[in-house]
């Protein structure tokens, strides 16, 4: 998928439209971009796009152009219910997507305000998000006077009477730290917001130091995040992310941190079942008095029991020296393998 700048973040909506409409049970988003040669940097700079002094501004009132960055990202993705069935790791949910076309503007390095307050909006409602559950926003921020303040002012356009107080919501550029990656910026956006979650830390946005002048703070949403934070929240935590085309297709997306469901611990279970395998007689003792040994050293719920017992028979490649404890409890556990491994 090529929509220039967007191009990773469409390519993460639509995987997203796939897993929902049940083409595919798992899909990867990747990105990448790459400057392998100076034709690239040669063009941006008769545009006048690159900052002069190699420092991306975004926010500031000193910004005055990108700065090119490298960047390889992927993310694989997959519908909740089946992620929390084959056990994977979850790390934020996707609770909205969406996408849509600057249309006529006056050049390529300047964005359609209208166009992209429409599609954050959209997303929003679709969602059934409310302005004031988003509490950061991983904005597209390339540092030009021109395209920062569009994408400040679209965003208050449909945050605006919803805004619980001024300045209530962080927001940042990646791109003061790691560039402007083009095709891969979507995706570097997306990790930075998934990272901000799982780590509840809202990161700074760097060199921000004098805030732009064609955006009223004073009444705006939003906050340039300067300093990295605990990302403080009563209710589950909401970031937004956008990446925006050269004048071309706008993307934007909601995230949610994960809270993984409770699991009522209700006694030991029944049994335990450990299977062990090992290449010869030898190695098989050594992996029976590991074992033995590693049950020792804590605590076992009911959870967790059943997680060893599946992963020591489904989750191990089985040789053909082999041994099964059948056990009461840990302490038989432990008993039976010393035993089998004493011979």
């Amino acid at each position: 998928i090529n929509t220039s700048c967007s191009s990773g973040l469409v390519a993460a909506h639509q995987a997203c439209q796939s897993l929902r409409a049940g083409d595919c049970d798992t899909a990867i988003a990747a990105a990448v971009n790459l400057m392998l040669t100076p034709h690239a940097w040669w063009g941006m700079s008769q545009a006048g796009m690159l900052s002069e002094d190699g420092r991306c501004r975004a926010f500031d009132r000193r910004a005055n152009g990108l700065v090119p960055g490298e960047a390889v990202v992927a993310v694989v993705l997959k519908r909740l219910s089946r992620a929390q069935a084959d056990g994977d790791p979850i790390h934020a949910l996707i609770v909205g997507s969406g996408i849509n076309y600057d249309g006529r503007t006056n050049g390529i390095t300047a964005p359609n305000g209208a166009a992209q307050a429409e599609l954050i909006g959209e997303v929003q409602a679709r969602a059934k998000i409310d302005p004031g559950q988003i509490g950061y926003v991983v904005t597209h921020g390339t540092g030009t006077r021109l395209g920062d303040p569009v994408e400040i002012n679209a965003l208050d356009e449909v945050f605006g009477a919803k805004a619980p107080a001024p300045g209530y919501c962080a927001l940042t550029s990646v791109k003061g730290a790691v560039g402007h990656a083009f095709a891969a910026a979507g995706l570097v956006n997306l990790v930075c917001a998934v990272q901000a979650l799982t780590q509840r830390t809202i990161p700074p946005s760097l060199h921000c130091e004098e805030r732009s002048d064609y955006i009223d703070w004073s009444r705006s949403a939003f906050e340039v995040n300067r300093e990295r934070r605990e990302w403080v929240s009563a209710t589950p935590r909401v970031a937004a992310v956008s990446a925006f085309g050269m004048s071309g297709t706008n993307a934007h997306m909601l995230l949610r941190e994960y809270e993984a469901p409770a699991v009522a611990e209700e006694g030991g279970p029944a049994y335990w079942l450990l299977a062990v395998s090992a290449k010869s007689g030898e190695a098989l003792r050594e992996r029976l008095a590991d074992l033995a040994t590693a049950l020792r050293g804590r605590a076992w719920g009911a959870a967790d029991v059943r997680s060893l017992g599946y992963t020591l028979l489904c989750g191990r490649q089985a040789f053909s020296h082999r041994c099964v404890v059948v056990a009461q409890d840990a302490d038989d556990a432990i008993r039976l393998l010393e035993c089998a491994a004493a011979g």
